[in-house]
């Protein structure tokens, strides 16, 4: 978005401020967000007047006194608007409708193999769409976000040569659903939304950096630091799935390459293993299952690791070796708080936990895994969460209010000049 002309007292960085911290929790009350913002009682006084005339905010109950009189608390209005989420992966998607708070109003999990192609993808995600809107009032819509499985130039929302998805390659996803629904659309990375999700969710502070991993039918990273998502120069931050971690050429990847981590402990690549242990009769549960299905999927695998069949426990054990070896060069690297592992039926196991962590932890420097946390993701609904959280952070900055406050509401300005930044 092109940025506001310089003002003397920058009323929409103000504006932009007093509504994050009400909205995270952190001031309630006018004298809070003073203290807090090291802002003026006039500028406070104005610029919460300015948020309940758009209104993002309205008195609520009575705060504690400090000895004078009790001020009010003031409460951010989430239900004001409403924000579409569709994180895709390669066989399934998750389709929801938030508030301005990124809470799940209504969402669906469907089945959807996203080779099928953009055009058939992108009507049966408007049809959903349409579902989640149907009781609700389709004026209230802020924004939609998609999470894709695969890299994205974030600044014009366009998958860059996706290995899983074909068909999509520069695809202008943005300019095909902005022009369904005529609101700010957002794409990224499905890594990335999970990682901000996840981060907004526990309550991350914004001093701390997080690395989420998503180990599911591919492999992926999301990193924020500093509450924020880095996504690098052009967005390409945290593909390790295809990272090379075999020297030899006997592995295909499906991205075309030999020896990528994705190819070894992808939930794809698990797959394919055991297919091949079934017919080497090394797997009694998942021949079961080959035989009554005709195929293995990542999830099976999971499942053998809950009966405790020993060919799905040897295979996820190894494939959490190769993933926290890469970590390990990655936590020395980047030093994060916190290291979280989801996306996948496999990595919330104590196999493939125990096994990341004592790997992680003997391979990386001491300094480094001191007080490093890793776990599992706690949030089932992370992704689309994450991806309301990116579209409302980014339409309560400052350069966007600056665009749309004057007229009232995100939809009284063009999208495109609303989506350049988060």
């Amino acid at each position: 978005m092109s940025r506001r002309p310089p003002t003397a007292i920058d009323q929409y960085e103000a504006l932009s401020t007093v509504l994050r911290l009400v909205r995270g929790d952190r001031a309630r009350t006018r004298p809070e967000l003073g203290a807090t913002a090291l802002l003026g009682r006039t500028v406070i006084s104005q610029r919460v007047e300015e948020a309940m005339g758009l209104g993002l905010l309205e008195d609520a109950d009575i705060g504690p006194s400090n000895g004078g009189r009790a001020p009010r608390r003031l409460r951010f209005r989430a239900e004001q608007g409403l924000v579409l989420c569709a994180v895709l992966g390669a066989a399934a998607l998750d389709v929801a409708v938030t508030d301005l708070d990124g809470r799940v109003l209504d969402r669906r999990h469907l089945e959807w193999r996203i080779a099928r192609g953009p055009e058939q993808t992108l009507d049966f995600l408007d049809e959903q769409f349409t579902g989640l809107l149907e009781d609700r009032d389709p004026e209230r819509l802020w924004a939609v976000v998609i999470g894709v499985p695969g890299p994205v130039e974030f600044a014009t929302g366009r998958p860059s040569q996706p290995p899983i998805m074909p068909g999509w390659d520069g695809y202008d996803i943005r300019g095909r659903l902005q022009r369904r629904w005529g609101v700010p659309v957002w794409v990224d990375n499905d890594a990335n939304l999970l990682a901000l999700g996840e981060a907004r969710t526990t309550g991350l502070a914004d001093d701390q950096h997080l690395i989420f991993v998503k180990a599911g039918t591919g492999i992926g990273a999301g990193i924020v630091s500093r509450g924020r998502i880095h996504r690098g120069s052009k967005g390409a931050a945290g593909d390790i799935g295809h990272a090379r971690v075999q020297e030899d050429n006997s592995t295909m990847c499906r991205c075309g390459r030999t020896g990528c981590l994705e190819a070894l402990a992808g939930g794809w690549a698990l797959a394919r293993d055991a297919v091949g242990a079934v017919h080497e009769g090394r797997s009694r549960f998942l021949a079961d299952i080959h035989r009554a299905t005709g195929e293995i999927t990542p999830a099976d695998i999971g499942r053998g690791v809950v009966a405790g069949d020993a060919w799905c426990l040897t295979a996820v054990a190894r494939a959490a070796e190769r993933i926290g070896s890469l970590m390990a060069a990655l936590v020395n690297f980047y030093d994060p708080d916190c290291l979280v592992f989801g996306g996948g039926a496999v990595t919330g196991s104590d196999t493939f936990l125990r096994v990341v962590d004592h790997t992680v932890r003997s391979r990386a420097l001491p300094l480094a895994s001191e007080g490093l946390t890793i776990r599992s993701s706690v949030a089932g609904d992370t992704g689309v969460v994450g991806g309301a959280h990116l579209a409302v952070e980014a339409l309560l900055s400052a350069d966007a209010l600056a665009a749309w406050a004057p007229g009232g509401s995100p939809s009284a300005v063009a999208p495109e000049r609303l989506v350049a930044g988060a």
